[in-house]
């Protein structure tokens, strides 16, 4: 069984932990593969990979399996990783103002989806959303096909401001109350009996698609959970920041404040807005009667309400009001992208949190913004793309967190 770690401890590997991660993580990726491709592909010597991997075929992490082509001599063994030795459990818990589900998975050491449960929440406090997460877990557990001897952790995603030190998370208000998840976090390990991590959930969502959505391997990327926060990967490693609250990508600003009144603003002002204000504008302009495809899907689902996937149906219908909604707000997105762009000198930024299902029509005013705002060199080399992992991100971003844990303490 692993052990808990905290957060900051990220970039504090010592050289064994570093080389487990390294290895595992490759054959993860690139398995099955042989000792001397594992030693090309980490830089470790021959020797060095050979004494871990007879650690990790002890542990049962990794197998042997066959052979590969001989070019002369044996035939070198191929190792690759024991998906099923281990599995892992990720939770998204979902915002405090409801609306969201609670979503929960358990995957293998691959990352690969074995069982998985939504269940509705109402909109509640945070103390009453950690009492709320206990029982999901204990119902996830459950109904798991997994043995629960396998179950090595457990990662939790919640939204807020998150403080590692004094062990608080504070919603995302400006007069948000700050709870303490220590006590919370202690019965859950008692009762489950394993390490329960927990993390801001943009951060675990850009672990998830840094570990799961690309399909190449990169040092640097920057995700953004749509406009509430990102998730800052450096050199292979989360960057959480001091206390474990890094990941803000704009200031604070009054929760009274009108969306229109500073909707112009420099796209940095920006802060909060869950689904880059398209909904509050959207409803705003219905008000006044702008003509739009987006009332007539209101009334075909029988709403009142309307929301981001109202706007990029509309839009993806042609409807030049919500385009032009879409159109608008990715500009102003690509320049922040463009201020990170040239801040961090990412090879990719990833777009996700609901708002990348608006395709092409969002992704290319914001390329347009970064390419005409950001540095020449930085722009030249990164990608933007949207998320992979959907509504799933942030629960398989807390599974991948723990099924790092076990690769660094194997």
């Amino acid at each position: 069984m692993i052990r808990r770690r905290a957060l900051l401890d990220d970039h504090r590997l010592t050289e064994r932990e570093q080389k487990s991660l390294s290895l595992l993580e490759l054959i993860r990726q690139r398995g099955p593969l042989t000792r001397t491709e594992l030693s090309q592909g980490t830089g470790f010597n021959i020797v060095t990979v050979s004494n871990y991997i007879a650690e990790f075929i002890t542990q049962g992490w990794v197998v042997e399996r066959g052979f590969d082509i001989s070019t002369g001599g044996r035939k070198p063994v191929l190792v690759e990783l024991n998906a099923k030795a281990g599995f892992a459990v990720g939770v998204d818990v979902g915002p405090a103002d409801g609306g969201v589900p609670m979503t929960g998975v358990i995957t293998d050491l691959r990352g690969s989806l074995v069982h998985r449960l939504v269940k509705p929440r109402a909109a509640t406090s945070m103390d009453q959303m950690l009492e709320a997460a206990g029982a999901f877990l204990r119902e996830l557990l459950r109904t798991s096909p997994v043995e629960a001897q396998k179950i090595q952790g457990v990662g939790i995603g919640v939204r807020g401001i998150l403080d590692e030190r004094a062990g608080t998370v504070r919603e995302l208000s400006q007069r948000g109350v700050r709870t303490s998840y220590v006590a919370q976090r202690d019965r859950w390990e008692a009762e489950f009996r394993m390490p329960v991590l927990i993390g801001n959930e943009a951060a675990l969502a850009g672990y998830g698609e840094y570990r799961l959505g690309l399909d190449r391997p990169v040092e640097n990327m920057v995700y953004l959970y749509s406009d509430i926060g990102a998730s800052v990967i450096l050199h292979g490693h989360v960057y959480w920041g001091s206390s474990g609250s890094a990941g803000g990508v704009g200031v604070q600003v009054t929760s009274g404040d009108d969306y229109l009144a500073w909707v112009n603003s420099p796209a940095f002002v920006l802060s909060n807005v869950w689904d880059l204000g398209l909904t509050s504008q959207a409803k705003k302009l219905i008000e006044q009667g702008n003509p739009t495809a987006m009332t007539a899907l209101l009334e075909e689902q029988g709403r009142q309400e309307v929301t981001m996937d109202t706007v990029i149906r509309a839009a993806h219908s042609s409807d030049p009001l919500a385009k032009e909604l879409i159109e608008h707000s990715a500009l102003q997105l690509g320049i922040r992208i463009a201020s990170i762009v040239n801040l961090l000198n990412p090879e990719v930024v990833v777009i996700g949190g609901g708002i990348e299902r608006a395709g092409s029509l969002l992704l290319e005013p914001v390329w347009r913004a970064v390419k005409r705002y950001a540095y020449e060199e930085p722009a030249s080399l990164v990608d933007v793309l949207p998320a992979k992992l959907g509504e799933n991100a942030v629960a398989l971003g807390a599974a991948s967190w723990v099924v790092r844990e076990i690769f660094i303490q194997s």
